[in-house]
């Protein structure tokens, strides 16, 4: 199966498989406000990019990123789940990653929350991140009455965890 990254454009994005795909793989308090989102994929913001995964032509997952200079944040990265499994994730992270002249920083669920949190950290491990659990990272809430959550950082290439913690805080979540 051929698999490709692509810039996702609304005008040629099925919005509603996209919709589909974000809020079946991640919970409420880890996504942006859809609206939010639409207008980050359509008029962007200097930093944010969202890649389309396609297998064969067919859309079947996303990738959206902050590029900074320091490094480069996946922010989610998600694919259909009855494509999971298959290969594609796999392939479409090795794309990313090894395309990138900087660090890739992403947030994952700390392990204590359960065997699909272990399973993902894993995933991310054998792809080359190391994971920060001695660095202690919390997620700051999308938007008012969304929960702040514990997560762990994991990195891809030499970048500091507090660089990083900065980065997401100051253009990611408007924490700081």
């Amino acid at each position: 199966m051929n698999v490709t990254l692509g810039h996702i454009q609304l005008t040629t994005l099925n919005l509603n498989k996209f919709k589909e795909i974000y809020e079946d793989s991640f919970p409420v308090d880890e996504r942006r406000p859809w609206d939010e989102l639409k207008k980050l994929i359509s008029t962007g913001n200097g930093f944010f990019k969202a890649f389309s995964i396609l297998a064969d032509s067919q859309f079947v997952g996303f990738i959206t990123v902050w590029e900074f200079h320091e490094a480069i944040y996946i922010e989610h990265f998600a694919t259909d789940k009855a494509f999971r499994g298959s290969g594609i994730g796999s392939k479409a992270l090795n794309k990313l990653t090894s395309s990138a002249t900087r660090p890739v920083v992403l947030e994952v669920e700390t392990a204590d929350t359960g065997d699909l949190a272990r399973r993902r950290i894993e995933f991310y491990r054998r792809h080359g991140f190391r994971d920060r659990q001695d660095f202690h990272y919390i997620q700051p809430p999308y938007s008012p009455g969304l929960a702040s959550l514990p997560m762990t950082l994991m990195i891809h290439g030499d970048l500091d965890p507090e660089t990083a913690r900065r980065l997401l805080y100051r253009h990611v979540y408007n924490a700081e």
